[in-house]
């Protein structure tokens, strides 16, 4: 009976796991032509040298988000291989996201919060530092 019911609970998971695969296909897909559709509205003004800050700050963001989906997608496709999450996938996820929000921060140039800014370069120095530290000392480079 342990053994029916541990097998249901790992398909359980694999079929959750394998459905947010296919739902974050859908989510990149979605982003890439978002990230297309900006492109395009910027065109005119990308020849008249007049681009809309805003826009294309919408562009930067969305261009960014995609690059987040994508360590996500890889975090993902990477358990549907092996199992298991590895620590270093999830630290590339974090830093990926913590870069994505600083890089927006400072394009939207909101230094009125000097402290957020200062705190969020110290994650992402800890987060470079922590996922060095899983490439050096992993499970398979064991003694």
């Amino acid at each position: 009976m342990r053994d029916l019911i541990l097998r249901i609970y790992d398909r359980a998971i694999d079929v959750v796991i394998i459905g947010l695969v296919l739902v974050t296909i859908v989510v990149m897909g979605f982003a890439f032509f978002d990230v297309l559709v900006n492109v395009w509205r910027l065109i005119p003004d990308l020849r008249s040298s007049t681009v809309d800050a805003g826009d294309f700050r919408d562009l930067i963001v969305t261009v960014l988000d995609v690059f987040v989906l994508v360590e996500l997608f890889d975090t993902f496709t990477g358990y549907v291989r092996t199992h298991h999450v590895r620590l270093t996938q999830l630290l590339d996820v974090t830093i990926v996201f913590a870069l994505r929000e600083l890089l927006v921060m400072l394009y939207a140039k909101s230094l009125a919060a000097p402290e957020k800014l200062i705190g969020l370069c110290i994650v992402v120095i800890l987060l470079v530092l922590a996922r060095s530290l899983t490439s050096r000392v992993s499970p398979r480079s064991g003694p």
